[in-house]
């Protein structure tokens, strides 16, 4: 019998894994710099927390089971749910806003395609308690300043509203509980799937083309006044055009886009997204009701959430992207009993940020020098007897394949001169 990671899931190394910790590393950066503080939930939590909500496909696709007791347990599909309930259970009494950022393994049985996996990992930060766009402002710049600080080109932000969307509903008559399949056939962009609904909706048959026209509407702020015909709050229309007015101000480029709904039914307002070519890395939105409907006190919230698989899949796949640090030196002891002295160098240069590997399978110089070019190291540091009763080690740029002898200790300085 031979073993293989289930099907949906990967086993992740090399260029494949540096990435995505490279990746994770440099959202860290953004949401520590942006004043978020990191929270870390459990893996599972009660299955409950994830019915409240959360959208009809997500639900059919979470893994959940009992536990030894009969709880009813769910491998976590997403994490702003979590995130909230630790909100509610320990921090609800802080005066806001509260500002967290997560890390974390996400799971949903759904059919394994490309940029699709039933394992994934999951980014994001929410921003509890303000009811401001402001506070939207703040989420989607820090959006923005990931992709930028990760090294992603070619993205493309599209912000839409829910809130507009469903006032749109009801002006024709869609009642509350009726207007999440909708929004979820918008969503998909199915013509079909959104006609579908809107019959089972008991929307007039007139009134499809109309509405079919704003779920499509793409541009500018002249998208507003194509919403003039239909009876939508003023006041949601002006807080959307404020967040805007804020975003373009500060220079953030991104399109309106009143197809976007999102995947998961407890978005209330502000909803947008992050595409790379046609493949989406980030989105997210507001969401005034949640906190309540998981028990806690009535909070309005706003947030993201990070795809860092597609991310990291999309840099290895960009040549222009910057790329993780691969190991620079490689230390060559050419004797068993200079292994201690090479250890001592190899951890004197990995003190100085130096990224450093030792030889430690007992080849021959010229075996070893052949195995850490083709690994892409750009120096050998050979450690012979000779050099080392002097105070000396050779220094080889496998590149330019030149070598000269060094002092110990001017052997930091001598690389990162060269390097």
């Amino acid at each position: 019998m031979q073993l293989r990671c289930p099907r949906g899931t990967r086993d992740l190394w090399g260029d494949e894994l540096a990435t995505a910790r490279f990746v994770v590393s440099k959202m860290r950066s953004v949401f520590e710099r942006f004043g978020f503080q990191e929270v870390q939930t459990p893996i599972f939590e009660h299955l409950e927390l994830f019915l409240v909500k959360s959208g009809s496909e997500i639900i059919k696709q979470i893994y959940d089971f009992e536990d030894k007791s009969g709880r009813k347990l769910a491998l976590r599909p997403e994490l702003t749910a979590p995130a909230i309930r630790f909100f509610i259970q320990h921090l609800k009494r802080n005066p806001p806003p509260v500002r967290l950022f997560y890390f974390g393994e996400c799971f949903r049985y759904e059919e394994p395609q490309a940029w699709r996996w039933r394992e994934f990992t999951q980014a994001g930060c929410e921003i509890i308690g303000s009811p401001n766009p402001q506070a939207d402002a703040e989420v989607i710049s820090l959006t923005c300043e990931i992709m930028r600080e990760v090294g992603m080109n070619d993205w493309k932000l599209r912000i839409g509203d829910v809130g507009i969307l469903r006032n749109v509903l009801a002006s024709v008559g869609v009642k509350e509980e009726k207007q999440d399949p909708i929004l979820r056939a918008v969503d998909s962009g199915n013509r079909n799937r959104i006609l579908e609904e809107l019959r089972k909706a008991g929307v007039p048959e007139e009134e499809y083309e109309r509405l079919l026209k704003i779920f499509s509407l793409r541009g500018d702020f002249r998208v507003f006044q194509k919403l003039s015909e239909f009876d939508i709050d003023e006041s949601m229309l002006e807080r959307s055009k404020e967040l805007l007015r804020i975003l373009r101000e500060a220079g953030e480029k991104f399109e309106i886009d009143l197809g976007i709904a999102r995947g998961l039914d407890y978005y209330t307002g502000t909803v947008f997204e992050v595409y790379v070519g046609d493949v989406q890395v980030a989105g997210g939105g507001r969401y005034d009701t949640l906190v309540e409907r998981l028990g806690g006190p009535k909070t309005p919230a706003t947030g993201v959430g990070f795809g860092v698989d597609r991310i990291s899949s999309l840099l290895l796949k960009d040549s222009k992207a910057e790329k993780p640090i691969k190991p620079l030196v490689y230390v060559v002891p050419l004797e068993r009993d200079l292994l201690p002295k090479a250890l001592e160098i190899s951890n004197m240069l990995r003190r100085k940020g130096i990224v450093t590997e030792m030889e430690v399978m007992e080849r021959s110089l010229q075996k070893a020098l052949s195995h850490a070019d083709s690994m892409g190291m750009r120096f050998a540091v050979i450690v012979g007897r000779r050099e080392v009763s002097a105070g000396q080690v050779a220094l080889r740029d496998l590149k330019t394949k030149k070598q000269e002898t060094v002092k110990i200790e001017e052997l930091v300085s001598a690389l990162k001169s060269v390097a």
